[in-house]
């Protein structure tokens, strides 16, 4: 998810740049905004909601 996010960033960066209108600049800047703050949220609910791996497999590995 977060390489698709990243990409979009990408091209709308390059949109605000390439634009001579100011709407689509003002537009293309809040679509940035609500990206970051999408992949923000998830990447936060994510690390909440997973246990780390590597913790677990340690716990229940008992040295096998």
């Amino acid at each position: 998810m977060f390489d698709r996010a990243h990409a979009t960033l990408v091209w709308l960066a390059v949109l605000v740049f390439l634009s001579s209108e100011p709407s689509v600049r003002g537009l293309a800047l809040a679509a940035m905004a609500a990206v970051t703050l999408a992949s923000s949220i998830v990447a936060c609910l994510a690390k909440a909601t997973c246990p780390n791996p590597l913790s677990h497999n340690q716990e229940t590995d008992h040295g096998l």
